[in-house]
């Protein structure tokens, strides 16, 4: 069996949800260090709640190589229902039982990121300044790349081990996104003896959202409203709703016309009513593209021709780290290492994509 399917096999057995990756980034530190890598952890988890840091790993660059530097990441947390996974061959695809999600999303990618700088290692090859970045918390809105300190980082190009599609697909950009919330402010009063005494804010918030415009606005912008908390009990009219739902474009002035159309809205809508609102925006990342004469998709590019691979780039429409590292300066691209259906119990890994995504990590960090 190829190393890589052993270490796959090995680490989706780790627990490692989102603010819990102990186990994990011991597993990683430990494999790092056997690689000659400089590793250091961030405290980034005692500010977000967890129990782990970021892993940021520096191996310098080989003798006389001329290469710049180079950054490779992948996050180390997974989506709930990923306890007591048990891998399973089924042909040409990894799965699981279907009582788990595979934890492929974002396994294979650190499987990819091992594979490759070992085997460039193995074989003695000449290498620029190779960068590890794993992240923690990934899935609950990239806390842990939005708390690293990137000053510390050396490379100006990077590639983020963590896509879903067939090997040979790159994300060259992906949207702003937003979290928005608005809470519609009534009144109590008992609902059997004085009902009309009280100002209904869930009915408030209910006719805000029943026409309010929302799913695909336009080919690079979205919003959804989805949550939705008010009262406690049926005896009491109820005096508050916040209702919580998101944006995201690839156009950051499309964002900031979505959020005042929803404030014109509210206010439309509860006008005359006796109902008040708030509305806040928080903020969860910028939005990123990479052209086709970006430094690092060239080199990713020529890194899938050397290994006789196809490629195809095309725009995502959710968030990664890639978000968070273009952000701080360094160009990024995202990189599918060969899993589908993530986040879900039907979740799969193509066995020979995986295998490739080593290949490509291998040839994108030897000179």
């Amino acid at each position: 069996m190829e190393h890589i399917l052993e270490e796959f096999y090995e680490l989706v057995r780790i627990p490692s949800p989102s603010l819990g990756e102990r186990e994990m980034a011991d597993a990683l530190k430990q494999k790092l260090g056997e690689l000659g890598f400089f590793v250091t952890e961030d405290d980034v988890g005692k500010k977000t709640g967890g129990n782990a840091g970021n892993l940021f790993a520096r191996l310098p660059a080989s003798d006389g190589a001329a290469a710049a530097p180079i950054l490779l990441s992948a996050h180390m947390d997974r989506v709930p229902g990923g306890d007591e996974i048990i891998p399973l061959l089924d042909g040409d695809l990894m799965v699981t039982d279907g009582s788990t999600i595979l934890a492929a999303d974002d396994v294979a990618g650190i499987c990819a990121i091992l594979d490759g700088v070992r085997a460039v290692l193995a074989e003695d090859l000449p290498h620029p300044e190779i960068e590890i970045l794993f992240t923690i918390s990934e899935e609950v809105k990239l806390k842990g790349s939005r708390n690293f300190d990137f000053s510390k980082v050396h490379a100006k190009e990077a590639y983020c081990m963590d896509s879903s599609g067939r090997i040979g697909r790159i994300v060259t950009g992906a949207p702003k996104i937003e979290e928005l919330v608005f809470r519609v402010h009534g009144k109590k009063a008992h609902a059997g003896n004085e009902p009309e005494k009280g100002l209904n804010a869930l009915k408030g918030a209910a006719n805000v959202l029943c026409d309010i415009r929302e799913g695909r606005l336009d080919n690079e912008t979205t919003a959804n409203w989805s949550v939705i908390t008010a009262g406690q009990v049926t005896n009491v009219v109820c005096d508050l709703a916040e209702v919580h739902g998101e944006v995201r474009s690839h156009c950051d002035e499309k964002v900031k016309s979505y959020e005042e159309y929803v404030k014109k809205h509210l206010a439309e809508k509860l006008k005359d009513t006796g109902l008040t609102f708030d509305f806040e925006v928080r903020p969860n990342h910028g939005s990123f593209r990479v052209f086709e004469d970006g430094r690092c998709l060239l080199r990713l590019k020529e890194a899938f021709e050397k290994c006789g691979f196809r490629s195809e780039t095309e725009i995502g429409g959710g968030g990664m780290d890639a978000n968070l590292i273009n952000e701080n300066g360094i160009e990024c691209v995202g990189v599918a290492v060969g899993y589908m259906k993530n986040h879900t119990t039907e979740e799969m890994q193509y066995v020979k994509d995986l295998i490739k995504a080593g290949q490509l990590v291998k040839e994108l960090v030897s000179c």
